[in-house]
């Protein structure tokens, strides 16, 4: 009897190992992707990964399924720059300062005041400096997926503050809050401010104990993280131009079949088209918002003032080795 028992029990166990074998067989096509966001969902930044996720599903015929994880739930910045690299997580959509570490020109993007508006931004990202930064980081595991770089966050980025901000002098001694970056902690130190490192989901905590007294952020992400509340001052500084990357895991991605990573490209770029589309008409409406329940102050700043404040500093990256020399001109000769 033992041995009838025996006998069935190693047929059960091989008929378990080929239904897995056959479900794996069956199931190659279907790529789970896991995507880390610093944004909340609700926010206009939040609805475009979603809209990826959903066009990425639609486009594949459900072989791509896109798990979001939104508002750092799978850690802070560099937590989640670390998950793409090892490989825990897939995708991170931020801005690229954060993968600085893989090549230190990368900080440029994040400098206060060297380039003059978006179209010049994007102008450098696409032209021989910009692409030898995506290659640089492609050797270090890190792929770009809108590569069209037109994913526009802001439409512009503004100052939050307790006080008035206008001027340059108006900086001097002002706790203001940093992201996890050491050049642009170091920009404002030039101009007389107090950086603090700062997470993105914090800041509001931070702005209401006053623990910072200004904090910048791109304008279509203010009325979401409810800034205005703590900090009713707004300073249009566009200090720089920003935009958000799709960064994959290069490993994963050379591990897709081509249409798919065809699929991926062609639908990230199309999500800053979009996004592009919508944020003027999301901005207005949330600055009416901001006007009429928080009785927000907006102000102008004089951006030459600015500019010529920080241009010592912008030469002072090719001393500190973060940029090769000549870079600097090569950048503000751009047309």
């Amino acid at each position: 009897m033992n041995k009838y028992l025996s006998l069935i029990s190693i047929i059960f166990l091989v008929l378990i190992v080929s239904a897995c074998n056959n479900a794996t067989n069956d199931d190659e096509n279907n790529v789970v992707i896991k995507m880390g966001t610093k944004m909340p969902d609700e926010s206009l930044e939040g609805r475009m990964f979603q809209y990826f996720a959903d066009t990425v599903h639609e486009r594949s015929d459900g072989e791509i399924t896109i798990q979001l994880y939104p508002a750092e739930q799978l850690g802070k910045g560099n937590t989640q720059v670390d998950n793409v690299l090892n490989g825990t997580q897939q995708i991170y959509a931020e801005g690229i300062t954060y993968f600085s570490d893989l090549d230190s020109r990368v900080n440029l993007s994040s400098v206060p005041f060297l380039f003059r508006d978006f179209d010049h931004y994007q102008k450098f990202n696409k032209g021989e400096m910009g692409q030898d930064i995506q290659e640089t980081l492609i050797e270090n595991n890190v792929r770009i997926l809108n590569d069209e770089r037109n994913f526009r966050r802001g439409p512009e980025r503004v100052l939050l503050s307790k006080e008035p901000v206008v001027t340059v002098d108006d900086l001097q001694g002002l706790k203001i809050r940093s992201f996890e970056s050491k050049t642009y902690s170091q920009a404002y130190e030039h101009v007389g401010t107090n950086p603090t490192v700062v997470a993105w989901t914090e800041t509001y905590l931070a702005l209401n104990q006053n623990l910072v007294d200004a904090a910048a952020s791109p304008l279509s992400l203010v009325w979401g993280m409810k800034f205005t509340e703590v900090a009713p001052h707004m300073s249009m500084v566009d200090e720089y131009q920003q935009d958000v990357v799709l960064a994959m895991n290069e490993e994963f991605f050379q591990g897709l079949t081509k249409e798919h990573q065809n699929i991926l490209i062609d639908v990230a770029n199309e999500t800053g088209e979009v996004n592009n589309e919508q944020i003027n008409e999301v901005v207005d409406e949330q600055l009416a918002l901001m006007k009429e329940e928080h009785d927000i102050e907006m102000h102008e700043i004089d951006k030459e003032e600015w500019a010529e404040a920080f241009e010592d500093f912008h030469y002072q990256l090719e001393d500190d080795g973060i940029a090769p020399e000549g870079t600097i001109d090569a950048i503000k000769s751009i047309e």
